[in-house]
């Protein structure tokens, strides 16, 4: 009787821990191994990959041409916060034309918009950062303040750099994931029918 009632003991904290841990909702993973095209709009921007051994996984979005350079994505409900995480590498002296060595000053910015309004910086990445420069490095950002709305765009983009083929850059990997809870019982659902599991098997021991 004991044992048994250690095993529902423990199976009300096992329940109790499953929901206070639920796991974050992934709500956008592109690998671009291909592009999930609706999801993106580019400007100067391309997927490229092997046989070029610059790439960090196959294929990444690579950033050349004249004019602005950026990627967006669609408008996604941040309202619980989130995380934006991407590898990014930036062209150096060691690359290859393929990354041509980005100049100081033409740096890369992570923003955000909600609701279609004007982009707000969420990080400026300094093109001679080592983190990035001549090397693949991660990048994570929390979502918070005013970029938690039910209408957010993500934009990475380079507004300055010395014009086509030069000043390179991509990002690969790039995933965002809120805060929303999974949907699954409260505790106390749980608690309650193991309580009287507990019950049921105490009273048909005593008879």
């Amino acid at each position: 009787m004991k044992l048994l009632n250690a095993a529902f003991i423990g199976l009300i904290l096992s329940t109790s821990l499953l929901v206070n841990t639920a796991s974050a909702g992934l709500i956008l993973d592109e690998d671009f191994d291909p592009i999930t095209s609706t999801d993106w709009t580019l400007s100067n921007a391309s997927v490229l990959g092997n046989p070029a051994s610059e790439f960090f996984s196959l294929n990444a979005l690579h950033f050349s041409g004249s004019g602005i350079r950026s990627a967006s994505t669609n408008a996604f409900d941040m309202t619980t916060g989130g995380l934006l995480s991407f590898m990014l590498k930036i062209g150096g002296s060691l690359d290859t034309s393929t990354f041509e060595d980005a100049d100081s000053g033409e740096d890369v910015l992570i923003q955000y918009a909600t609701n279609d309004g004007a982009w707000v910086d969420l990080q400026v990445i300094d093109t001679e950062d080592s983190n990035y420069k001549d090397t693949w490095g991660m990048v994570n950002i929390s979502i918070t303040g005013d970029a938690m709305s039910n209408d957010t765009k993500f934009q990475f983009v380079q507004a300055r750099h010395s014009g086509s083929n030069w000043d390179n850059w991509a990002i690969d990997n790039v995933s965002l994931s809120n805060n929303a809870s999974a949907d699954i019982p409260e505790p106390s659902t749980f608690a309650i029918f193991a309580l009287g599991m507990m019950g049921l098997v105490s009273r048909r021991a005593k008879k």
